[in-house]
């Protein structure tokens, strides 16, 4: 394997392709191009990349198959597919291709869904070299007779293990199987899962395989900073604020696990005077571009998203990942955590997860080498004083260029107020609460040791593993025990005048002085009322016909 090349006129590319690379301040290769660009130029071998999004697979394989396919001159077309999951990162394949061919004489077409078939059609017409497309459509041009893969010098999976996620496996079998035998086979992909190795064992020969290193640099300090919060599920989105609030302002991508979630946080953030859009499956395509045309020219500060919807798009220069559902995975995690943290920018990616998730948190910190650690939340003093920082930047950056109108107006109101609290009014006008402890109320970790409550059974003064003490009665009064122990005889007397008191109180059956004797009820002339085991018994045996009641009905 050859050293990493310093420049890209260090690689065996020709003098057009070189021009072009200037013209696009392309000067120093990234890894991954330095590994592959070579190893395709010189041998015509399969080959399995393995690299983060990001990295620059594009021009490493895209590069050689240029140079490839003018030197072949003309041949029967197409002679190069790639196949991506997404029509978003079909679409940047093929803007990036054109441009690396510049005004030479190879031709792409794109093919997806979402577009009209006809105006794909009548591309395919005009004799392309290069086919960039969804696996979908591709089969759907193929039925139609349309797209032949006779022709086929190169086979190029890009993004391989989310297309296989995505459940295109049978798509790219059938088209596979329709490329000859003879093609070069090429697979880039930031992870390598079985499935996409059983691609590779069934349609590559002799695949050398190749994996981007990671500087020393980087593994000294890596460019993308991890770390999660444990959090109770009903303060989930308290705890995300706090986060957003303590960050600052941030360009970020918020994942979620449904759409209804999406749209939930979404309306959540929007409602909190937060820049937020939400991206998932139920957006038509014109919506879905929108979004994205929006986000990656920051209308908006964070989009919200589900892991489907948020496939092959590519964003530049992000600065935070914010997983408000854990993965269900360890490679969902580092696909997502690998938009940010690119080109030597760094990054940030946090997640949420509640008690219930302990056990996936372990398993991602394991997959991560111990880069993801644990933290607390922020509290009220570091949100607050993150807010005084951000506002003293801002007033540095103002001072050097205030408007004299504003300069003489405030001298104006210094005349008729007292500066300092001239100063704090404006200061409560443009915060209100968000600079006062109070605001920021203690949330808990998520642990069942942080419920409401559990600090009373930790100190309630015995363990789970002793016996718990016995409850305590009611002591009785001193005196009467003393009186029942030493002299039951008095005691009698004392509970007989007692009674007596009690009867005489008013309210109770007593005759009142002067007043006539009322006659007692003889309830034992009446029938006796049956108790309720007896007319259980009685319905358990014969039941008796119950008066039937008819009810009106309301007009």
């Amino acid at each position: 394997m050859n050293d990493i090349a310093v420049a890209f006129a260090d690689l065996p590319l020709s003098a057009g392709t070189l021009e072009v690379l200037a013209s696009r301040n392309y000067i120093t290769p990234t890894p991954i191009q330095s590994l592959v660009i070579p190893e395709l130029m010189k041998n015509s071998c399969d080959l399995i990349a393995q690299a983060q999004t990001g990295t620059g697979k594009t021009a490493a394989y895209a590069l050689p198959v240029i140079e490839t396919l003018l030197n072949a001159g003309s041949h029967k077309k197409p002679r190069a597919i790639i196949l991506a999951p997404t029509r978003e990162l079909a679409m940047q394949i093929a803007r990036e291709i054109d441009l690396f061919i510049g005004s030479r004489q190879l031709k792409t077409v794109i093919v997806y869904g979402g577009q009209n078939i006809e105006i794909q059609l009548r591309a395919l017409k005009g004799n392309c070299d290069i086919v960039v497309g969804t696996p979908g459509r591709v089969i759907d041009l193929m039925e139609r007779g349309a797209l032949k893969l006779d022709n086929i010098e190169f086979a190029i999976l890009d993004e391989a293990d989310e297309m296989l996620d995505m459940g295109f496996v049978e798509d790219i079998e059938t088209i596979l199987a329709a490329t000859p035998e003879e093609k070069r086979m090429l697979m880039f992909s930031a992870t390598v899962p079985p499935e996409a190795r059983k691609i590779a064992e069934r349609f590559m020969k002799n695949a050398q395989y190749i994996k981007a290193p990671v500087s020393q640099s980087e593994q000294a300090d890596p460019l993308t900073e991890q770390w999660a919060c444990e959090v109770r599920r009903e303060d989930k989105f308290n705890a995300l604020k706090r986060i957003l609030h303590a960050e600052g302002r941030i360009y970020a991508m918020i994942f979620c696990r449904t759409r209804t979630d999406v749209d939930e946080l979404t309306l959540n953030l929007q409602k909190n005077k937060f820049r937020a859009e939400a991206l998932h499956g139920e957006l038509t395509q014109n919506q879905r571009t929108r979004v994205i045309e929006q986000f990656k020219s920051r209308r908006f500060d964070m989009l919200v998203a589900t892991d489907v919807a948020a496939r092959g798009i590519d964003v530049n220069d992000l600065t935070h990942v914010i997983n408000y559902a854990l993965p269900t995975d360890k490679d969902i995690y580092t696909h997502r955590i690998g938009r940010t943290g690119r080109a030597g920018k760094k990054g940030v990616a946090i997640s949420l997860f509640t008690p219930s998730e302990g056990g996936r948190f372990a398993m991602l910190r394991k997959a991560s080498g111990g880069k993801l650690e644990q933290r607390a939340l922020p509290d009220a003093k570091t949100i607050i004083a993150a807010k005084k920082a951000r506002f003293k930047d801002e007033i540095d950056a103002l001072l050097s260029k205030v408007n004299p109108a504003y300069m003489r107006m405030a001298e104006e109101l210094c005349d008729v107020y007292d500066p300092a609290t001239l100063l704090a009014a404006m200061l409560d006008m443009k915060f209100h609460k968000e600079l006062l402890q109070e605001n920021y109320p203690p949330l808990g970790r998520g642990s069942r040791d942080h419920r409401p409550g559990s600090a009373d059974r930790r100190n309630r003064g015995f363990d789970r593993d002793q016996a718990r003490p016995p409850r305590r009665k009611s002591a009785p009064n001193s005196h009467t025990a003393e009186s029942t122990a030493e002299n039951p005889e008095k005691n009698r007397k004392t509970d007989k005048k007692r009674r007596s008191e009690r009867s005489e109180r008013p309210g109770r059956n007593n005759n009142a002085a002067g007043a006539p004797p009322q006659e007692k009820k003889n309830f034992s002339e009446d029938k006796p009322r049956k108790r309720l085991r007896d007319w259980a018994m009685d319905i358990t045996g014969n039941a008796p016909e119950l008066p039937r009641y008819k009810v009106k009905k309301r007009k």
